[in-house]
């Protein structure tokens, strides 16, 4: 191969890889200007979202009024939301608030969204004495009102007596503890306010619904509903307001083979199973209240494998510290007791 013809190989060769690093760095820039448009619109999409955000998150609190006892810390009920944010309840801020003298105290909540928009409630604090004589938790089972519901027995109290014990604990700022409040009282871990009682209603029966509820939303009181979700487990409503749901057992409100409740006659397993089912009906149950106040080592057994945390019986007296969590009483409210009597029975 003569001299020239080489050369002019080694140059085409030349001319292609040339043309092919070409190629290449048409390429990256070509990319690397598609990123910078992308970025640069994603930047100017965020300018316009900042600018354009201007609503403020809604925040909501859970109570109109707050009761914390003395030397208890305040934690303000509250959640919220941003239009664009989403849940920014972790956001929330709360003033400072001196616990440990009585008293009456404002406390500002707020919160604020990413574009600096802010919303600030104020909420009525009352710091009060400790609750020293036990908790009463009240037992109600049914409602009537000479018209639609008819008095049977002294179960069945007159709906007109229970807005009057509703509006007397709502006007002398009776406290109303959660159930989990309440396993930590009994724990020891928390003190809770003078005044404190919880609501029970067993069965789930339709004065309930019919008649009480609209009571208690009417005071913004809440009550627990011990439900028998065989017999009214359909009537399970999450968003049905001041109402908590809990189980009176699924199947287990009927008499066994010696004449008492199915839970002290079932197995262990017939029990597990059964309050699986009545959980699961009322989305997560974890309080109990034994049908006809029937129990045993069984039974017991069972609710503590199954998750319950509390389970009621239908002996008298109040809920004390270190008491033993699955055999605790309540205060029964009977048709026919006064207004002292109920005072007295609280208070």
């Amino acid at each position: 191969m003569s001299g020239s013809s080489r050369r002019k190989r080694v140059r085409t060769r030349n001319s292609r890889v040339l043309l092919f690093l070409l190629a290449i760095l048409v390429i990256v820039l070509v990319i690397v200007l598609i990123n910078n448009n992308k970025n640069k619109g994603e930047d100017e999409e965020n300018k316009v979202e900042e600018i354009s955000d201007k609503t403020a998150p809604e925040l909501v609190l859970k109570e109109e009024k707050a009761i914390v006892a003395i030397g208890e810390d305040y934690k303000a009920k509250a959640t919220a939301k941003d239009d664009i944010d989403g849940d920014i309840t972790d956001k929330i801020k709360v003033s400072t608030l001196d616990t440990s003298k009585e008293g009456e105290f404002d406390v500002v909540i707020s919160v604020e969204d990413k574009a600096g928009n802010k919303t600030e409630k104020t909420q009525k604090v009352i710091v009060r004495e400790q609750l020293d004589n036990g908790l009463p938790v009240l037992m109600y089972h049914f409602f009537y009102d000479n018209s639609k519901y008819f008095k049977e027995d002294n179960n069945w109290l007159d709906i007109n007596d229970f807005d009057e014990q509703l509006k007397y604990m709502t006007e002398n700022n009776f406290y109303f503890p959660t159930w989990d409040e309440v396993s930590d009282y009994i724990d020891g871990k928390i003190k809770l306010p003078s005044k404190s009682v919880v609501l029970t209603v067993d069965d789930g029966d339709a004065s309930f619904f019919d008649l009480a509820v609209p009571v208690m939303q009417k005071y913004k009181v809440p009550a627990t509903s011990f439900v028998i979700t065989s017999w009214y487990g359909w009537r399970y409503n999450p968003e049905l307001e001041y109402v908590v749901w809990e189980s009176h057992s699924h199947d287990m409100h009927e008499s066994g083979a010696n004449g008492k409740g199915r839970m002290v006659n079932w197995t262990y397993d017939q029990i597990v199973k059964d309050l699986k089912t009545s959980s699961e009906t009322l989305g997560g149950a974890n309080v109990f209240c034994y049908p006809f106040g029937h129990y045993n080592n069984n039974a017991i057994k069972a609710l503590e494998d199954s998750n319950y945390i509390l389970a009621f019986t239908v002996e008298g007296g109040r809920v004390n510290k270190n008491a033993d969590k699955f055999k605790l009483p309540r205060v029964r409210v009977s048709d026919g007791n006064s207004m002292s009597y109920f005072k007295k029975s609280i208070d």
